[in-house]
């Protein structure tokens, strides 16, 4: 028993030490894909009014005046506010230098409709402070799907170079791929393109 398992130890150390010896060619194959949106966060924010006046400000509109001012706009727009969340975070982190009393609300949808209203409803006292696009995210099958094109993206870069050295390229002895189902929306520009890499090992004859 004892030398049947020598044997093994001494066939897979061959073994391993048979496939470190391999010439390998490592690149990088690349694909890309449409990133396609999924929903919407915008960030409101809601100051009171004020107005300069002999050697100070004096409020015009308090933060309440302001906010139900814009209830009623955005329920003429067919906007429940209800639907927003106030964002006591936001307030906590922007309330350094703020020299106004400001409250921030935010709402997620996947209605560009309603964003577009929002962002063009133009009040006094309110502003918009952030808006987020949270991108579609990749299922297995389309990972694979992608991984597969970027794999085939590899070899014909692997076989070019090879073939300038008089080589060919074999199986795959490695594949490193790091990319995951989540996918990024560009706040500015207009490219709706994302890329999908993937690193492979070739044996090289």
């Amino acid at each position: 028993m004892k030398k049947f398992i020598f044997l093994m130890a001494v066939l897979f150390a061959v073994s391993s030490i048979a496939q470190e010896n391999r010439n390998t060619i490592t690149v990088v194959g690349e694909t890309e894909t449409s990133v396609e949106d999924n929903s919407y966060t915008i960030l409101i924010s809601l100051q009171q009014i004020l107005v300069y006046e002999g050697q100070g400000e004096v409020e015009v509109a308090s933060v309440s005046d302001v906010k139900n001012n814009y209830i009623n706009k955005l329920g003429d727009l067919g906007i429940d506010f209800s639907r927003f969340r106030r964002s006591t975070y936001y307030e906590f982190s922007a309330s350094y230098g703020q020299g106004r009393v400001t409250e921030y609300y935010f709402l997620k949808t996947e209605n560009k409709e309603e964003v577009r209203k929002i962002i063009n409803l133009k009040l006094a006292g309110t502003s918009i402070a952030n808006t987020e696009i949270e991108a579609n995210k990749l299922s297995n099958d389309e990972l694979v799907a992608l991984a597969k094109k970027a794999m085939d993206n590899a070899r014909e870069k692997a076989e070019a170079l090879a073939q300038k050295m008089n080589k060919t390229v074999g199986e795959v002895v490695g594949i490193v791929d790091q990319n995951t189902s989540e996918q990024y929306a560009q706040s500015y520009g207009t490219s709706r393109l994302q890329s999908h890499v993937v690193t492979v090992s070739f044996e090289l004859k």
